[in-house]
């Protein structure tokens, strides 16, 4: 096979040596890495950093040195437009005429059947294409290579044999035919699962969720039918259940973050009152003139902890990111398929349905514990099994509406239905709270905001505001647009995409936190202010809601279509992933989240 020649070809379209290894190994995680340019670090890419240490050490590059009767040259950059390929070699070692390149591994060599030490044929590729810039470049036959590995402290000989030339030559044409993709290829078969353990782009890439949702199924196996206990299925859970990192709120009038070292105080008029690891943050949440200082800015974006700014009262203002990750092709899908009106339609709709069948769990499993469970108590033992909270009348309305939103024609038909149920939701909304004598603070008749004027509309506007900027962090890391929604759209400025995920989990997370902090006590009428008929939170009373509102979204909840559990804080960027999978073409469409 000869590889294509371009006279026309620049630098920056050379195709680095390494991801010929990528390519070899799982040709979705090259696209990932090098055409989507999503990058993440875990702990083995980390391990390889640091094995690569010397090797990577600027002052050391191109330099030669005799040990013994071996001439080494460490950093060695090389290129060829012929093979359209670029790298910086590790190591050239040169022996009485012979050159050969030395590529050195973090992993312990793998053995043959024999027990004895071998390569994997991914590195070879790698070492194969190094070879031939060394070739083509010094022009020095190389009849062999070394891969070192440090895990086992092995050195092992590879010879650039006819087929691994041929090989390498192969995956060179691969990779530029990969880069002409539209969409990502399949995850790997499951014979090769076992490439994807430690795969630092398995949280992204979600093999076994993506081959199974592609699966097609029968109208009883379909994924929203499917029981999260149900044995059959088994998907490996490639994302840690939960964030053992804190959220910072600083909503102290005056107060300041700054940065000393690896660490983040909070001072008020000059007096410490806080501080902590960055390490162990994942956000930082200001409200008002709090402020942080450009030393901790930098500090956080470089530990890549976003910093989100609310108003006062709670609005969102701005979010301060790290620099936004570089698969420009998502968004430009995104922006397609977002401009495609079925398929954004299709995505509206399946919002819709999560939100209304939430809305009517939440509703449902309330009146159990309110009215229902006082009309059993009440009623003739005979008839006490019959009463069930989804004989509600407003409940059977509901699954009604949630039945029509299917087939809604065009988003005014679908923001009528989920107008229709939301006036039923909140109808009952006052049945869902303890009962308190009238006229006392947690009455609720309607639903009102800009502002809020009583207690429970402040809770949920301002619960509302916490998950909206949630939402946006969730849409934001994925590497969407946050401002270009599918069913939240018109509105300039507006973060529509994190609205429209917002929707689903409104009602477990929102709505049910505004619940908990009512029903529990755990709110009393001085953690108000009521100024002009607006209402909000006290400072002592944010400080209860975030305790609640972070305790709930620590809850662990079985993810209705994969069967495993992990927090609802994890499940919003989960479902943003496979928003994701669906705009890139990889999944055939996008299930809301839904609880039972």
């Amino acid at each position: 096979m000869n590889p294509e020649s371009n006279p026309a070809r620049t630098e920056s379209d050379l195709i680095p040596v390494r991801a010929l290894n990528q390519a070899t190994y799982c040709q979705r995680l090259y696209y990932l890495e090098y055409v989507e340019s999503v990058m993440p670090i875990n702990e083995f890419v980390e391990e390889g950093l640091f094995t690569h240490r010397r090797v990577d050490d600027p002052d050391l590059a191109h330099r030669s040195r005799k040990e013994g009767d071996i001439t080494k040259t460490r950093g060695a950059a090389l290129s060829s437009e012929y093979l359209g390929i670029t790298a910086k070699l590790d190591l050239i070692e040169e022996e009485q005429g012979v050159v050969r390149p030395v590529e050195t591994k973090r992993s312990a060599a793998p053995r043959d059947p024999a027990g004895e030490p071998t390569f994997w044929d991914n590195d070879a590729v790698q070492l194969c294409a190094q070879a031939l810039l060394i070739e083509e470049n010094l022009a020095l036959p190389v009849s062999s290579g070394v891969i070192y590995y440090a895990g086992s402290r092995t050195r092992v000989d590879v010879p650039m044999t006819v087929a691994l030339r041929e090989q390498t030559l192969a995956t060179i044409a691969t990779v530029k035919e990969l880069a002409r993709r539209e969409t990502p290829p399949e995850p790997l078969p499951p014979e090769l699962r076992n490439r994807c353990f430690g795969c630092s782009l398995a949280p992204i890439c979600l093999p076994e969720e993506t081959l199974y949702l592609s699966t097609p199924k029968s109208v009883e196996q379909a994924p929203v039918t499917q029981d999260p206990t149900d044995s059959s299925i088994s998907l490996l859970r490639v994302m840690a259940a939960k964030d053992e990192r804190a959220v910072l709120y600083v909503q102290s009038p005056g107060a300041r973050v700054g940065c000393r070292g690896a660490h983040l105080v909070v001072t008020i008029e000059g007096r410490e009152v806080n501080r902590a690891p960055i390490a162990t943050i994942r956000q930082i949440v200001v409200f008002g003139n709090a402020q942080v200082s450009t030393q901790a800015l930098h500090a956080l974006t470089q530990a890549e902890v976003p910093v989100v700014y609310l108003s006062g009262h709670g609005r969102f203002v701005a979010s301060v990111m790290p620099a936004p990750p570089k698969n420009v092709g998502l968004r430009s899908a995104q922006y397609r398929v977002f401009s495609d009106r079925e398929r954004s339609l299709g995505l509206a709709r399946a919002v819709v349905a999560a939100k209304i069948a939430n809305q009517r769990t939440l509703m449902m499993r309330s009146l159990r514990s309110q009215g229902v469970t006082r009309a059993v108590d009440e009623a003739d033992p005979a008839d006490r099994a019959s009463i069930r909270a989804s004989d509600e009348p407003a409940a059977r309305e509901m699954s009604a509406l949630a039945a029509r939103v299917p087939g809604a024609p065009d988003p005014a038909v679908l923001l009528g239905l989920e107008g229709q149920a939301a006036a039923l939701y909140f109808g009952n909304f006052s049945r869902m709270l303890k009962a308190r004598s009238p006229g006392r603070s947690f009455d609720f008749t309607t639903r009102n905001r800009r502002p809020p004027r009583d207690p429970v509309n402040a809770l949920l506007s301002f619960a509302y505001a916490m998950l909206a900027k949630d939402c946006f962090s969730a849409v934001c890391t994925v590497g969407f647009d946050p401002y270009q929604g599918f069913y939240h759209t018109g509105r300039h400025g507006r973060p529509s995409l994190a609205l429209d995920l917002m929707e689903e989990f409104r009602p477990v997370i929102a709505d049910s936190v505004v619940l908990s902090l009512i029903n529990n006590g755990m709110l009393a009428e001085g953690d108000f202010l009521t100024w002009r008929d607006a209402c909000q939170l006290t400072d002592d009373g944010r400080a209860t809601f975030f305790r609640a509102y972070e305790g709930r979204k620590a809850t662990e909840v079985a993810h209705p279509v994969f069967g495993y559990t992990m927090t609802y804080g994890r499940m919003l960027e989960i479902q943003a992933r496979m928003l994701s999978g669906y705009v890139r073409g990889d999944l055939p469409a996008y299930t809301g989240f839904t609880v039972r």
